[in-house]
């Protein structure tokens, strides 16, 4: 599951990636992909990762990109969001919230206004909104939208100096830091206490059969639908 899911989100950036090649002058948009900055979350350290970055006199424009299928239901104040695809129900993290934490992230290491940044999310696939998105939330018209942001927010030099610090940036970030970046995102979802197949919430179990009868595991709660089980280690 984890190998598909990674695959399909890395044809979304793909597809994401083509649309800006095809469709983005890049005389006025300078694209950045897979931006990773380091941030501090309560005292720890923490990488956050940005699918694309596009900067242009318009504004600086960070995007995630989602690669769902099915019906998506979701407003912009919920935790989590729902795919709903061949009668099965899917949690995801809110993509508004997540990318939140992206455009707070690059405004302070830019050193720029947060008003001059734009957040977007695009998602590829066969989906379709069954709850109203705010105008940033797309399924279709990517570049479009980018385009359609007229009011100028940066000058070439603004413009040209942000560049410069995410070259740098880019040059000075490991090679393997993405892998890094997933595996830490891995470990910190797997002790949490939601389900990282589903989205429901992970409950302490008693096992009624097999050997292991008597001991205490974590199960999601959405069982028998989802067989997600984890040892207890205490």
């Amino acid at each position: 599951m984890a190998l598909q899911a990674l695959i399909k989100g890395y044809s979304g950036e793909l597809r994401s990636r083509l649309a800006q090649k095809l469709f983005l002058d890049s005389e006025q948009y300078h694209v950045f992909n897979n931006i990773i900055i380091n941030i501090i979350i309560q005292s720890e350290s923490r990488s956050t990762q940005i699918d694309h970055v596009i900067v242009s006199k318009y504004g600086v424009f960070v995007v995630e990109t989602k690669n769902k299928d099915g019906w998506i239901y979701g407003r912009p104040d919920d935790e989590r969001w729902t795919q709903v695809s061949y009668r099965k129900k899917y949690q995801f993290q809110n993509p508004l919230r997540q990318n939140y934490l992206h455009t707070k992230s690059l405004a302070e290491f830019l050193g720029i206004d947060f008003g001059k940044i734009h957040s977007v999310v695009i998602f590829w696939g066969k989906c379709q909104f069954q709850t109203q998105m705010p105008e940033n939330v797309l399924n279709r018209n990517y570049t479009g939208y980018i385009k359609s942001k007229k009011q100028l927010l940066l000058s070439n030099s603004e413009v040209k100096i942000i560049c410069d610090k995410l070259l740098m940036l880019q040059h000075n970030t490991p090679f393997l830091a993405g892998w890094h970046h997933s595996s830490s995102l891995k470990k910190r979802y797997e002790s949490s206490t939601t389900c990282p197949k589903c989205g429901g919430s992970l409950l302490e179990r008693t096992s009624h059969t097999g050997k292991g009868t008597g001991q205490k595991f974590i199960g999601c709660e959405n069982y028998p639908r989802c067989r997600y089980t984890k040892e207890l280690y205490r």
